[in-house]
């Protein structure tokens, strides 16, 4: 599910009405689009970041590819989730759109057999207006679903089977791979990544307008898989810093590879990852109450594994490809100039959104940070 990463480009890419126009004190100017940056407060966050040093350092994957070049990892903020959303495309469609399909099949079947077999009567001129009626509201039912709705199900359907970071420590660069209604595919620097490992949740890594790259707009991606355990958070960017900072391969302890195949078992998996701090700290009744509900999680796996099957494995672009080797060029970071041109005005006309104060942040807007050790 590409939900959280649509959610942020949403942000950066609508205008300041269309994100506050249901908010009481926008016409005032009350309520800010976004809570402002403050410069020195950056330069702390990108200090601290250049100093976060943890003991240990391990992944918990999915890895994708591990060599002394780059290293492949999987990312999205809600992958544990995927399928909830196919599910309910699947039950729409069925009771929206299947009960009107099915009577002007079988008349257009009977028209076609030459009998009203389908009925138990010969035809007349009424069911020729009752299959026109039916066939006009699938029509408009199918026109209202790909104007409006499908662009929820291709957060999990017909789209990139993996959002995909990639960290390059010959170049220093970093590469995303996202469908285009999420941001499309990034080429960022290394230095000037902000991290933050908050237990519950996913890594967070971020850029921002300030942290050394030429987008007026900011990036965050949530990398492997979430923890309630902060260690594992923080063993995770450990492993990515080692990788890239400290010799590749040979500083860390190779991970192994998953398969980028649609298989089951992953799509199945998905749901016990979200389960695994509840049966950890759970009780007998915890227990059962998830005996109970299993038929739900199968259904979600089925429906996870689906939409596995209906996308297609993303594929980097040759630079990207070759990026690091021999001869090869070295991929220019992505600036506003690589947008179309519709994209770049609504891009640009929102970058004072992201425009940083002078001085520190009052201290009941900081943010509580983990310690590095």
């Amino acid at each position: 599910m590409y939900f959280a990463e649509w959610a942020l480009w949403c942000a950066c890419v609508k205008s300041d009405g269309g994100n506050k126009e249901d908010l009481d004190g926008y016409k005032k100017g009350a309520v800010p689009i976004v809570d402002p940056t403050y410069a020195e407060t950056l330069e702390e966050d990108l200090e601290r970041q250049a100093a976060k040093r943890f003991g240990f350092a391990r992944t918990r994957g999915p890895v994708y590819a591990c060599n002394d070049t780059y290293l492949e990892l999987r990312c999205g903020g809600m992958e544990e989730k995927r399928g909830l959303i196919s599910l309910i495309t699947i039950v729409l469609l069925y009771f929206l759109i299947g009960p009107l399909l099915e009577i002007p099949g079988q008349i257009l079947w009977a028209v076609i057999s030459g009998s009203g077999m389908a009925f138990d009567r010969d035809l007349y001129g009424g069911d020729l207006f009752i299959f026109l009626l039916l066939t006009i509201l699938l029509g408009g039912g199918l026109w209202l679903y790909f104007k409006y709705a499908f662009r929820f199900s291709r957060l999990e359907l017909l789209t990139s089977r993996h959002l995909l970071i990639r960290f390059n420590r010959i170049t220093r660069q970093v590469y995303l791979h996202r469908p285009a209604s999420c941001g499309g595919l990034l080429v960022l620097p290394w230095e000037g990544v902000i991290t933050e490992e908050v237990a519950g949740l996913r890594l967070v890594m971020a850029w921002t307008p300030l942290s050394r790259t030429e987008l007026p707009f900011p990036t965050a991606v949530f990398v492997g898989k979430p923890s309630s355990r902060l260690s594992d958070l923080q063993s995770e960017w450990e492993f990515i810093r080692r990788y890239m900072d400290e010799g590749g391969v040979c500083a860390v302890e190779k991970p192994r590879i998953s398969s980028q195949l649609p298989l089951p078992l992953p799509a199945f998996s998905a749901q016990f990852d979200a389960l695994g701090p509840f049966l950890r700290n759970g009780g007998p009744l915890v227990w059962l109450g998830c005996i109970l509900i299993s038929p739900a999680f199968v259904i979600l796996g089925l429906s996870h594994w689906a939409s596995l099957l209906l996308c297609w494995r993303p594929r980097w672009p040759r630079v990207i490809r070759e990026a690091g080797l021999p001869g090869k060029p070295v991929p220019a970071f992505t600036t506003i100039a690589d947008y179309p041109s519709d994209v770049r005005a609504q891009l640009l006309a929102n970058a004072h959104r992201w425009t940083s104060r002078p001085g520190l942040a009052p201290e009941n807007r900081r943010r509580g940070r983990g310690q590095a050790r």
